[in-house]
């Protein structure tokens, strides 16, 4: 923006004030210039207000506050009811320090109240406990250890279907199916019905389960 010759700065009384139009601002010299715009019954005039340059270097106010810093000041000019004011208004420290002290929001500061202790839950009381009495042993059982199935006998799995057992001990028993081969059970767990006596079915050599041959008849 180019400089312009100082205009008077006609301050109009509030009551004839109309509305406020920022214009912009310059560099002149020292100062950044900021010119505003008033507008009344009587028409409009023009006013400049000024900041030094060192005040936004030093961090004294901030560059996009300068307009509002004039804004306010201009307004209470206009407050104050003053008929002429200089050509340009300077705003100096204490201007400053007003509007950082206007538009600083507050802390707030809450008091610290001492927390009261928890309150101990209430343990409830468990009754007394009766006298423990011995608990009585129960006698040992001697567990047949002989085997529960002999070899050569027709069975019937629920799930492997027919078979014929190859040999049975106390631990484990061998069932060699007709369809699924042979099978190896724990004896204890073992559910067969049983179809034959022992020793009357076999397993021949290549897997297959027939009867056992009748002997011959003596002459």
């Amino acid at each position: 923006m180019h400089a312009q010759p100082p205009l008077p700065l006609l301050v109009p009384s509030p009551r004839r004030l109309g509305r406020v139009e920022y214009l912009g601002f310059q560099d002149v010299a020292e100062h950044r210039e900021f010119r505003f715009r008033l507008h009344g019954p009587e028409g409009w005039s023009t006013c400049r207000l000024r900041i030094a340059l060192a005040a936004f270097g030093a961090g004294t106010v901030r560059r996009q506050d300068g307009p509002d810093v004039c804004y306010r000041k201009l307004l209470g000019a206009v407050a104050d009811d003053e008929a002429a004011s200089p050509d340009v208004i300077t705003i100096d420290d204490a201007d400053l320090a007003s509007y950082r002290e206007a538009t600083t929001p507050v802390p707030k500061h809450r008091s610290w109240t001492r927390p009261s202790p928890p309150t101990p839950a209430a343990v409830p009381r468990r009754p007394p406990r009766a006298p423990s009495r011995p608990l009585p042993v129960a006698p040992l059982l001697t567990k047949d250890t002989g085997p529960a199935f002999e070899e050569g006998q027709r069975v019937s799995h629920a799930v492997f279907g027919v078979g014929v057992t190859s040999s049975s001990s106390s631990g484990h028993t061998v069932v060699c199916f007709d369809e699924a081969g042979p099978k190896t059970f724990v004896t204890s767990m073992l559910e067969v019905d049983v179809l034959s006596p022992p020793h009357t079915w076999e397993t021949g050599p290549r897997g297959r389960n027939r009867p056992c041959p009748t002997p011959a008849p003596e002459p």
